[in-house]
Parts: structure tokens; sequence; C-alpha cells
């Protein structure tokens, strides 16, 4: 009797301990996602320069406790694009190509892409702007290429370009810039309206408010997407500069634009079951130093911003801020599962001792 009192007992004690596992009604779900990183076009920006961003993207933090993200980071270093490396992949990230004749993309590629982002496939375009080192300097005419394929279905941006149509321009701001260059232009929330994507809209919700960063890029001409129809804002969404700001080529003309009074370092859009990307700059996103003991990445929100990119190529959407469900009725439960096992633990306890008190010793000579 003794022997089936205590198991009893532990029947009990095991009841009462997995009570939070039984109350555990979050419904935790998780998504799994691939990303893989061009290395294999003589991109400067490789994974050593980039490391800081593209380690955040295994360590991505959202505020959604209800969901958890389990991204993959893949490379391709020298395998060319092609139906077979780009299965089962949810977002390519092409960085800014080299300038050797090698490092384009040949019409097998820009194929493969262009077939990958119609089933669904996102993609992300980073060029870079004009600079003094040619090896990080922006080669847009790879990218622009890859666009202007298929009749201009995913994008009528474009990466824009100088004189000789293959270095890109670089955007100058003289009244927002830091660090005593005129090409380092900060957007903050005392210069910038709209310039930076906005939080909570139909088309770009963010996980983070984006409010600082600090860009040194290419300008993007919009094309047909010019925003100046109101209804295009819910298919694109772009990143905009000060009216102070203009863009210069190699030969210091100077180009603004006269439509739209800004210019263009971010594109977005949704289209067929896709979405794209286009950033005017690598080098915001890297671990290159900007000014002594400071990298490129950490400053203001750039990482910030990096990680709200990634988050929307996957389609992953924040959640809206929701009251709790009603879980009432679970609530209810677990305490009446804990009461009866503690009444049931106290009244083993009290038959436990009952039963010793009564033993009778029996001692034999």
């Amino acid at each position: 009797m003794k022997n089936r009192t205590l198991v009893f007992l532990l029947l009990c004690l095991v009841t009462v301990t997995n009570v939070p596992y039984v109350y555990d009604i979050s419904g935790q779900q998780t998504l799994n996602y691939v990303i893989l990183f061009d290395e294999s076009h003589g991109q400067v920006f490789n994974r050593t320069f980039m490391d800081t961003a593209l380690s955040s993207l295994t360590n991505i933090t959202i505020e959604d406790s209800d969901t958890k993200l389990v991204i993959e980071l893949i490379f391709q270093i020298e395998t060319r694009f092609n139906s077979t490396n780009l299965q089962g992949v949810d977002l390519l990230i092409f960085t800014n190509p080299g300038l050797g004749e090698d490092d384009s993309l040949d019409q097998a590629e820009k194929d493969a892409i262009l077939d990958y982002v119609e089933l669904g496939g996102s993609l992300f375009l980073l060029c870079n702007p004009l600079t003094q080192q040619d090896n990080i300097t922006g080669h847009p005419t790879t990218m622009n290429e890859l666009l202007i394929e298929r009749d201009n279905w995913l994008t009528s941006a474009r990466f824009m370009f100088g004189a000789n149509q293959s270095l890109s321009r670089v955007i100058v701001d003289d009244f927002n810039s830091t660090y005593g260059n005129a090409t380092h232009v900060t957007f903050n929330e005392y210069n910038s309206t709209k310039i930076i994507f906005n939080e909570n809209i139909d088309f770009f919700w963010q996980e983070t408010k984006i409010d600082n960063v600090t860009i040194y890029s290419d300008s993007i001409s919009l094309g047909n997407e010019r925003l100046e129809d109101n209804s295009l804002e819910k298919i694109v969404q772009v990143g905009k500069t000060p009216i102070t700001s203009y863009a210069i080529n190699e030969e210091y003309d100077i180009f603004r634009d006269p439509t739209n009074g800004f210019l263009t370092w971010l594109f977005a859009k949704k289209t067929k079951g896709t979405r794209l990307v286009l950033s005017g700059s690598t080098i915001m996103f890297s671990d290159l130093e900007i000014v002594e003991n400071s990298t490129w990445i950490e400053q203001n929100q750039n990482l910030e911003l990096w990680n709200n990119l990634i988050l929307w190529l996957l389609e992953y959407t924040p959640h809206l801020e929701r009251d709790p469900p009603a879980i009432w009725v679970f609530e209810n439960y677990a305490l009446l599962v804990f009461a009866l096992s503690a009444v049931i633990f106290g009244i083993s306890i009290l038959v436990f001792k009952y039963r010793n008190k009564r033993k009778i010793t029996v001692t034999i000579k």
C-alpha cells in the first residue's frame, strides 16, 4: 500500500509541474527562408565586407513573439546562375558587380534570374555610386540590362549612369551631408518628410520605424513609375532625397529631377507575385569604414533599414498591434487542472500521514 501511495503522489506531482505545458497555447509558428548571396561576379562587397549585414539575417529579431524566423544563408562563389542553384531560394541578393567583362550576366543567367522571379522569387539589386576607387564604383549596365529584358515587365526603374553609360552617378547634397563630405548624405527626422519608407502603410510594412540613415548612393530613374499618380503608391515605394540634392557624373555634370524635385536612392515594387528592391548604394550596408573606427552599416539606422528590406522581400509582414485572443476558456481549464491537482496532492499527503499513524508495530521475541 505504501508503494501505491508513493506512486500516486508522484503522478500528482507530475501533473502539477506540467500545468505550464498544458497552458502553453501560444501556437508559435516557424517561418523558414533561404537567401542566396552572390559572390561570383567580381563583387568587392563580398561576405567579408558585408559580414555585419549578413550575420544579422541569421539572428534577425522581430516583435511578434508568436513567430520564429529561421533563415538559411547560402553563398554562390563560382557557379553561374541557373535554374538549379536558384531552386528553393526565397531571396536573391546581387550586389554591385565587378567591372571586368566576365563579371557581367550572360544571357543564360538573365533568363534564369527572370524565370526565378516570375515564379515568385524576390530580388534585391544593390548598385554603388561613382567613386575614386574604381573597384567599388557602380557598374549599372549589368543590372539595367537585366531589368530591360522581357519588355520591362519587372520595372521601368533604372540605375542612372554617366556620359560613358557604364559608370553610375553619385547623389550630392551640400546641406544634408556629414563628415565634411557632400556625397555622404544623411537623412533624419529633422530634414526628411516622407523621405524614408513610411512605417505603416498598406504597401510597405516595416518592423522598425526608420528615422535616420546615411547614404552614399547612385540615383535611380523611375521611368514610368514617377509616382505622379497616387494609385502607383500602392505598388511602388521610393526612398527620396531632399530637394537640395543633385546628381553628378564623372564629368561633374549636374542633374536635378525637374519632374519630382527629388532624387530616388531606394526603390521597392510588388508585381506579379514577386518583390523587387533596387538600392543605389551597397556601401551603406557594408563594413567599410566611413570614418575611423566607424563603419557604414553602423551609421544611424542603416542596419535596421537593411533588416526591414530583407523582411519585406521575404514577404514577412509585421503584425498590427492587436487585442490578445480570447483564451479565457483555456485559462480556466489550466486553473481547474492546477486546482484539482493541488487538491488531490493535498489529500494524498493526508492519507499517507494517516496510514503511517495507524501502523502497528509488532515485535516478535
